[in-house]
């Protein structure tokens, strides 16, 4: 029994461990554009021993996400968006591969291409990151239509240059990856018409302070209560005529 009990604590340590871990990072990510908050899900997982399960480990099997829109925050910039309600915009991975942002805050490159706010280039048409001519405007409109007047040309000489895809799918198949980005794990991505874009604005990191602050006061709690059971369990072992093996 004491040996169960001991395991027993050391998943629930391990389970604080990861919870604290993912609320450390969140409270860092406050002031990221569009960053949406982690939310590990656990998993039981079985121990065998000599043939037979007989101890059950609790594991972080994926580092979900809380998909909720963030608070947007006007900007009055011209090349700042915020995607309205569900939806993403749709970037180049480092990989090559296309991957999902809800970070609006575009540029233009030096060579013309259009990036989002951690430099990935924004996809158009085809999957084509979209470059670019020389332009002395441009503006967005919420369908992602991006227009502007050449350079060289007369202000009122505004042409349709480009439109960037944008894409939603269902929030169950994303998985957010090592650069930050979401790719859908379960179907090649597809354009969505219906996605919106609020042309001017930014939208803010869905972490609430409080209420990370308020989980790692908790954690720590949890994490002291499995210490004490843990440091218990062992000296109780100790005691006995045969002692705790942790093996």
């Amino acid at each position: 029994m004491s040996q169960q009990l001991f395991y027993l604590a050391l998943a629930g340590l391990d389970a604080a461990m990861d919870r604290a871990t993912a609320a450390a990072n969140n409270i860092a990510n406050r002031a990221t554009i569009a960053f949406k908050a982690e939310n590990p899900v656990f998993q039981a997982m079985p121990l065998y021993g000599q043939g037979q399960p007989d101890r059950v480990m609790v594991a972080a099997s994926q580092n979900g996400a809380d998909f909720r829109p963030g608070p947007l925050q006007r900007t009055g910039r011209t090349l700042d968006v915020a995607v309205k309600a569900s939806g993403w915009i749709v970037v180049q991975a480092a990989d090559g591969s296309p991957a999902l942002t809800r970070n609006g805050s575009l540029s233009i490159s030096p060579t013309g291409m259009l990036q989002d706010g951690a430099g990935h280039a924004v996809l158009g048409e085809g999957f084509a990151p979209i470059v670019l001519p020389p332009l002395q405007s441009v503006t967005i409109g919420e369908d992602g239509t991006i227009s502007g007047a050449l350079a060289g040309q007369t202000p009122d000489q505004v042409a349709t240059l480009a439109r960037i895809m944008m894409a939603d799918p269902t929030n169950d198949s994303l998985q957010r990856q090592s650069d930050g980005l979401f790719q859908d794990t379960t179907a090649p991505l597809q354009a969505d018409a219906n996605v919106r874009l609020q042309v001017g604005a930014l939208e803010d990191s869905n972490a609430d302070t409080v209420a990370m602050m308020m989980n790692m006061i908790e954690t720590s709690r949890t994490f002291q209560m499995q210490t004490e059971m843990m440091r218990m369990v062992f000296a109780t072992g100790q005691g006995q005529s045969s002692p705790l093996t942790l093996s």
